[in-house]
């Protein structure tokens, strides 16, 4: 049997997917509903309520796959496999040693690059060629496993990380049951890590500010690695003519290059909506981006 973990709306997105093109998963292990919004409403597990939908068992806790009264017993992993996909937790030792053919990861990368949470993010600002998926069974330390699979889709530069993320997905809802079947069937030799590995930290506001001083692709890269979190942003004067003239912070949620030159297409003023950039400048005639590098 297979015990899928997840806990994020990506997850659910391959578990929907997975299943659908014959991938069975015999119980989701997710998280507890959380309080979310300003108005703190507690809100269902995108996964769980996947399992939901499809009728396939679940558990919120890792911890309950040890609770004898959750009806679960040792002998009931004899012939498991675990596999997990953003499930955005550690699992410790004692949880990894219960599955007698151990827990495959999918990691977006090509291990050992690009470990840690991040790697999407990273293959859009390094202007890679193609971005991965790397099948790993998972040890107590992060993203060091043995291989069992890689796999890789070309990229055409124009990818932000919402969309590489829905490509990768797609892809991986296709191969996995193969995977799977061959890795379960002993038709895989497990391969170590091999390269220098490198490892990737989620972009945060502080480190999405846009310098203008580099080039337009670097800027484009940084803008499509930023979205749709956290944003890459700049400051903009609103009414330039005014004494002193408002200054704001401008998101740039999405721009394209035209002969090496950077075109806004889509932006958001703190506090405002997101609208095309025309749209904008129509609001707000004169405005004029600071391109000043930060102190």
């Amino acid at each position: 049997m297979i015990i899928f973990f997840g806990t994020s709306s990506r997850s659910a997105k391959f578990l929907d997917l997975a299943t659908q093109r014959g991938l069975k998963i015999d119980l989701v292990v997710s998280e507890p509903a959380k309080p979310i919004g300003r108005k703190q409403i507690l809100t269902e597990n995108p996964v769980v309520t996947a399992a939901k939908k499809m009728k396939i068992p679940f558990l919120t806790s890792i911890f309950e796959l040890q609770n004898p009264s959750s009806g679960f017993q040792l002998n009931f992993f004899k012939d498991t496999l675990g596999l997990i996909l953003d499930f955005n937790k550690i699992i410790p030792r004692e949880i990894i040693n219960l599955f007698s053919k151990g827990i495959i990861n999918l990691h977006f990368s090509k291990l050992p690059q690009n470990r840690g949470p991040a790697p999407v993010q990273k293959t859009i600002l390094n202007g890679d060629k193609e971005a991965w998926i790397t099948y790993y069974l998972i040890n107590e330390k992060i993203d060091q496993g043995m291989i069992i699979s890689q796999l890789s889709i070309p990229l055409d530069f124009t990818e932000n990380t919402d969309s590489l993320y829905e490509k990768l997905i797609e892809k991986a809802a296709q191969e996995t049951e193969k995977i799977i079947g061959d890795y379960l069937a002993k038709k895989v030799v497990l391969s170590p890590q091999i390269g220098e590995p490198t490892m990737t930290k989620k972009l945060t506001t502080e480190n999405c500010w846009i310098n203008w001083e580099k080039n337009p692709r670097e800027i484009d890269r940084l803008i499509r690695a930023a979205f749709p979190e956290p944003g890459a942003w700049t400051e903009i004067k609103l009414f330039p003519d005014r004494q002193p003239a408002t200054k704001k912070r401008l998101k740039i949620l999405k721009a394209h290059l035209e002969n090496d030159k950077l075109i806004l297409d889509l932006v958001q003023l703190e506090g405002k909506s997101p609208v095309a950039w025309k749209q904008f400048l129509q609001g707000y005639p004169g405005s004029e981006i600071i391109k000043e590098k930060k102190i």
